[in-house]
Formats: structure tokens, sequence, C-alpha cells
């Protein structure tokens, strides 16, 4: 029986849903006071090594779970169908949104803006994450996140903002009359004229006034929404526009046709390896694959019968997730009738990586089982 297939469904859903919430607070210089920030880790987060560094998405109005809620719900079906990486979503919960939001000028410091790319930033740095930053507000957090942007173009690789409509002719005059920043990392949504008329009529009037920076950034026209429902309409095509270059990292990698045939032989395991190196980036960013890649690579090869490669393919899955189990159980299948003494390291890791990292896992019971079952099979 192939120990890696056993309870997969379980073990995917395990891996694609659940997600830790850390809940961090600290002294706040900007604000003079106590803040509380909500950390939302994807699952293979217990998984990874210090090599594996996870994009940021800052989500602003955290106080508001009618736009929080559905917007995770978002990133975590993209996640799921594979149009954006695994990301680290901080939620940002704000006191008094329009005073924390509201821009001066677009020099005038706001403790908002100081909190996250400093005092938050700083709190961050145990977590490890990517230099790859997102910022999304809404409505009064949406134009703040335009003003945070154009301060720190390079502390942020995008800016998603929803239906904005403070100081936006400040804003747009702003980043027209600078060529330091690359403003096609902006998205602005809109919703409808019919339902959202105040927004509308002037999104549309400064697209007017300024079709130069309008044609240089990404918009998202939601022309059947209304001014609280474009979140959830505009996101989701915003988000995957930014990742755009994810979802197709491999696809060249062990390409199969319909019957899971590959379509041609691949080159030396060495120049196979290269190639996964070469494609784990996103934009000007690394970014390692996923389980889920590790797995569909080192399974193309397996199903056509190129164990070595699949073992290969594999063992650079420890490299970056060392604690994961199942990993552990494909490496015992695939050398068990090579180097017994390896075979039973790997079945003996994963035992104890399921006692261990997986604690909290009631379905872990059943693979346990069966595992004590193959080391009896075995005479181990």
């Amino acid at each position: 029986m192939k120990i890696t297939s056993f309870l997969m469904l379980i073990i995917i859903s395990t891996i694609t849903y659940g997600q830790e919430i850390d809940t961090l607070t600290f002294y706040s210089k900007a604000f003079q006071g106590e803040r509380t920030v909500y950390i939302h880790k994807p699952e293979f987060y217990k998984y990874k090594s210090e090599l594996v560094k996870i994009p940021v998405i800052y989500l602003l109005d955290g106080q508001n779970e009618w736009f929080v809620n559905p917007t995770i719900s978002d990133i975590q079906y993209l996640r799921f169908t594979k149009e954006v990486p695994s990301a680290v979503i901080v939620v940002i919960p704000l006191k008094d949104r329009v005073k924390e939001c509201a821009i001066v000028d677009l020099k005038t410091k706001l403790p908002l803006d100081k909190f996250i790319t400093e005092e938050l930033d700083k709190e961050l740095k145990t977590y490890n994450l990517s230099d790859f930053k997102i910022i999304i507000g809404h409505s009064f957090s949406a134009s703040f996140s335009l003003y945070s942007f154009y301060n720190h173009p390079d502390y942020y690789t995008s800016v998603i903002a929803n239906s904005p409509f403070d100081e936006m002719q400040m804003l747009v005059e702003g980043f027209e009359q600078t060529d330091t920043i690359d403003k096609s990392k902006i998205s602005i949504a809109i919703g409808s004229i019919h339902k959202d008329d105040v927004h509308r009529k002037k999104y549309d009037k400064l697209k007017n006034q300024f079709p130069s920076f309008y044609n240089s950034i990404n918009t998202f026209e939601a022309n059947y929404s209304a001014h609280n429902a474009v979140p959830i309409a505009a996101i989701p095509t915003l988000l995957t526009k930014v990742f755009q270059d994810y979802r197709s990292r491999y696809f060249e990698i062990a390409k199969v046709n319909m019957e899971y045939k590959l379509v041609k032989k691949p080159d030396s395991i060495s120049e196979e390896l290269n190639k996964i190196e070469t494609a784990s980036v996103i934009g000007n960013y690394y970014y390692p694959p996923e389980i889920s890649d590790i797995n569909g690579i080192a399974s193309r090869y397996w199903n056509n019968e190129l164990e070595d490669y699949a073992t290969k393919i594999y063992e650079l899955g420890l490299k970056y997730y060392p604690n994961y189990y199942d990993f552990y159980l494909s490496l015992y299948e695939l050398t068990l009738n090579k180097d017994k003494t390896k075979s039973k390291e790997h079945l003996e890791k994963a035992e104890f990586l399921l006692k261990t990292v997986e604690n909290n896992w009631k379905g872990k019971q059943e693979i346990i089982d069966e595992i004590k079952a193959e080391k009896i099979k075995n005479g181990w």
C-alpha cells in the first residue's frame, strides 16, 4: 500500500485551509499607546526552513469583519487554486480610521504610516518574511494606502486601493509629477455610478483629467457593485494581476499530457533541479517551490518511473520544508528497495514529526498506525 496517498484528501485539506493566527500587541511610539495586529500564517509556515521567506499582505481596516473576512477568504481561495502564493496576512485594526488615515499633505508623516513601515516592520522580523509587500485598503484606508505607497515606493511591492476618495486629486497629481515611482504597482478599484455615484464621479473626473496616470496603473471598474462591495469584487482580479508570474512558474518542468505521461525526456537530474531554481521567482523576488509544487513535480517523475528524479525532488523539498512528514513518507517508499537504513530513517522521522509538529491534528493517528504496520512488516 502506498502510504503517501493514504488519507491524501485530509492531508491536502489540512495544508490548504489550516491557518494559525498570532495576536501581536506592542507599544507604539507613533500612537503613544498599545496596538494590536493579527498575523494570519499559512499552514505550511510550521514546516518551513529559514530559506522560505513568505510574501506579506498588510490588510487595513482590521476592525471591520465585513471587509476583512471576505478578503481573507478571497486570498485563501486564490491560494487554493494556485493563482497566488501563500502569504502572511497582517490584519491591522484602526481605532479611529478617519483620524488615522486622513491625509494632510503628501509629506506630513502620519502615525499610521510610521507604525506600519517602521514599528510593525521591526516586530515582524522574527517571522522571516519576504520583501514582497502588498498593502490593501478600502475607502479612507485606500487613500492612506496610496499615500503610504507614494512615500515608500521601495518598501511596498504593490498597493491595492478599493474605492479611494480622500485627497485623491492631491494623490494623483503627486504620482503624476514624479518619474521615480513605478506606477504599474498601483491598483485602484471603483464601484458603480448607479450604486456609488459620489466615489465614481470623482474617479471618472480624475480619470479624464489625468489620462496618463490612469493608463499607467491597474484599474478595476466594478460597474455592478456598491461602495462596500468593491473589495470582494475587485481584489481577486487585482491580486492575481500582482502575482501573474506565480502560477506558471513550473509549467515546463516535468510537463505531462492528459494521460500524465511526460511529453519529453527530461534532462539530467542536476539540470532539472537547476530549472526549478531558475523558475523560483515571483517578479524580482526569490520564492522557492511550495509543498504542492514539490509534490506535483515529484509525482510526475514518479508516475513515469523516474524514481531517482522523484527522490531528488523530495530531498529538495526537505531543504525548504524539513518539518513536513509527508516528504519523509515518500522518501521511505522511494528508498525502501535501495537503502534499508535510509528508508527506516525516513519512516521514523515521519512518525516523529506526526507526533510532534502535528500534535493538534486528530487525523494523524491513522497514519501513525499505518507506519507502525510498515515497521513490523519490515522487521523494524
